[in-house]
This record gives C-alpha cells, structure tokens and sequence, in this order.
C-alpha cells in the first residue's frame, strides 16, 4: 500500500531483530525501483527523503504478519536544527 505519506510493506520472511528488518525492507524497495539507503535502525532515506520505518505484527486467521509501516519524517531538517539549538543552549 503506497501513499504520500505512508505505506506498508509486508515481507515473505519474519525477522526478529530490527536490523536484519530494516536492511528487508530498504532490500525491498531497491527491488522495486526507488533508491533506499539506511540511515539508521529506524530510519531510511528513500529517494532523498527520510522516512521512520516501525515494525508491527498483526493477526491474519490466527497467523502473525509482520508489517513494516514507514511513514514519511516532515520538517526533519527544521527539527533537527530545533533539537541542536536546545542542546547547545543546555550546555
């Protein structure tokens, strides 16, 4: 499911640790013609843009399915700088 802002990405496999998760899910993508890289392990950067990735798992007939929900960081930069601000200030 792909929007603006959001989509889901359900993968074949199941994995347990958010690493191997995120280094699917940017696999994925690549597959599938955008450019993805990982920033960190809930974070991506898809074709230029930074998006958060979060896992949930759902039910399905009594079968759990792993989701990757990613939704699209708006304002990072402008954020970012805030957070520096503050911290520069504290300090």
């Amino acid at each position: 499911m792909f929007s603006k802002e959001r989509f889901v990405i359900e993968l074949d496999d199941r994995y347990f640790n958010q690493k191997d998760l995120i280094n699917a899910a940017c696999e994925y993508l690549n597959n599938k013609g955008r450019k993805c890289e990982v920033v960190n392990n809930y974070t991506l950067l898809i074709d230029g843009k930074k998006y958060s990735a979060l896992e949930r798992t759902i039910s399905m007939a009594g079968v759990p399915l792993q989701q990757i929900v990613i939704k699209e960081i708006v304002g990072y930069p402008n954020n970012n700088r805030f957070i520096t601000k503050i911290v520069d200030y504290v300090h």
